[in-house]
């Protein structure tokens, strides 16, 4: 009998002690709202939207003999370029991007990427 009260009051003193915890935690104090939290100043997404956009002519500047191979050369880098010579790339065997499109590319990849972080 003695097994079960002294378990009992264990386990009541478990229950207890984690109950305690997790009103501790939602005391911990959260941000306002007003409170950036790690988002970029207007400034700096502002740089950050200019070197977009000069990675972005870059590209179009680099593949625009690809655009007009592949019947692209009506569409332009945010408005469905490289998707168009995506596909006709996956359509065409033949069909290969220059170097220097490729690095412009992956040029304008690496920023969205810098971007995002």
């Amino acid at each position: 009998m003695k097994k079960v009260l002294v378990m009992g009051l264990v386990l009541v003193g478990f229950l207890s002690a984690n109950a305690q915890e997790s009103s501790d935690k939602s005391s911990v104090a959260t941000p306002s709202p007003g409170v950036d939290a790690g988002k970029p100043s207007k400034e700096q997404r502002k740089a950050m939207h200019e070197a977009l956009s000069d990675e972005k002519s870059g590209v179009q500047s680099a593949c625009s003999e690809e655009a007009k191979a592949s019947n692209c050369g009506d569409k332009v880098v945010g408005k469905g370029l490289l998707k168009c010579i995506h596909e006709h790339r996956k359509a065409s065997k033949e069909f290969k991007l220059s170097d220097g499109c490729k690095s412009a590319m992956k040029n304008l990849r690496d920023e969205k990427k810098k971007i995002k972080k």
